[in-house]
């Protein structure tokens, strides 16, 4: 069963779409907090284990919580393992393998460069050649430290039941909102960049993105997987885009990364009022 064809069996099931929703949650954060505890109890955490373990295995590994959390709530659902749909289901909807990684790039580094950099067009003085490099983490190790794994959760089982029942930019805010939350045991040991509450904010303007794309490629997991990835790969690149171009001392970068974020969701969502492409099942 696909996600589509999980929303029009929902008629059909007994259990509440909040009782999957909260029983996924408990499994995703249980599985993954768990995974983290080595760290997080660790030299670099709370600091009541002495010997470190390795961030970037451990953290890894605890991005499968809700890949897990996605197939045994499915399972428990509906009584197959068929829970996400992999693929676009229609030709024309490929090109959101192209569009959605685009659509975070534009927001990352775009319209967010037009926002920090001072002076105006005159300034932007952009090297565009500095991304092309971007879809080499994209497309390898980066997959595994997040994207590949969490997007069977957050978009592949939640975003998609959570719409059938809400609006889908609000249930995009819900999953934005789950979605960092899920992070918050990795802010102890310092990570993440900036405060948890930016944080919260940028992946909430991530997330309506994100369901913009996954409805119009028909809730196609492998476009966010990219898009998620496309994501995390942009802060390396930045730098080199900007150059020497004069940036702004405030808002804050992560004010202005909010700003850029929702900027282009607002968009997206007011183009298709509020309906973000996607269609309940008759």
């Amino acid at each position: 069963m696909t996600s589509q064809t999980a929303e029009q069996s929902r008629s059909e099931t007994s259990i509440p779409i909040w009782k999957l929703v909260a029983v996924f949650y408990v499994i995703a954060c249980g599985f993954s907090w768990l995974v983290w505890s080595p760290l997080i109890l660790g030299p670099d955490g709370l600091k009541v284990l002495r010997t470190a373990v390795s961030f970037p295995v451990f953290v890894c590994v605890g991005t499968l919580g809700p890949l897990l959390a996605c197939f045994v709530v499915h399972r428990w659902d509906a009584g197959n393992w068929r829970a996400v749909q992999l693929i676009p289901p229609r030709p024309f909807q490929w090109i959101w393998l192209l569009l959605g990684p685009l659509l975070i790039v534009f927001a990352r580094v775009f319209v967010f460069a037009a926002l920090s950099t001072e002076g105006g067009p005159a300034a932007w003085r952009w090297h565009v050649d500095a991304l092309a490099g971007l879809w080499i983490p994209m497309l390898n190790y980066n997959l595994f430290g997040g994207p590949l794994f969490e997007e069977f959760g957050w978009r592949g089982f939640l975003q998609s039941r959570l719409q059938h029942t809400l609006p889908p930019w609000i249930a995009s805010l819900v999953t934005g909102v789950m979605w960092a939350a899920w992070h918050l045991p990795l802010f102890i040991v310092g990570w993440g960049g900036v405060s948890f509450p930016i944080f919260l904010l940028i992946l909430v303007g991530v997330s309506l993105i994100m369901t913009f794309a996954f409805n119009a490629s028909g809730q196609a997991l492998v476009v966010v997987i990219l898009m998620h990835s496309a994501f995390n790969a942009t802060n390396r690149f930045l730098p080199g885009f900007l150059g020497d171009v004069p940036v702004r001392k405030y808002p804050s970068e992560g004010l202005l990364m909010v700003s850029a974020f929702f900027l282009v969701a607002i968009v997206l969502a007011a183009s298709t009022h509020g309906r973000m492409f996607h269609h309940k099942a008759q």
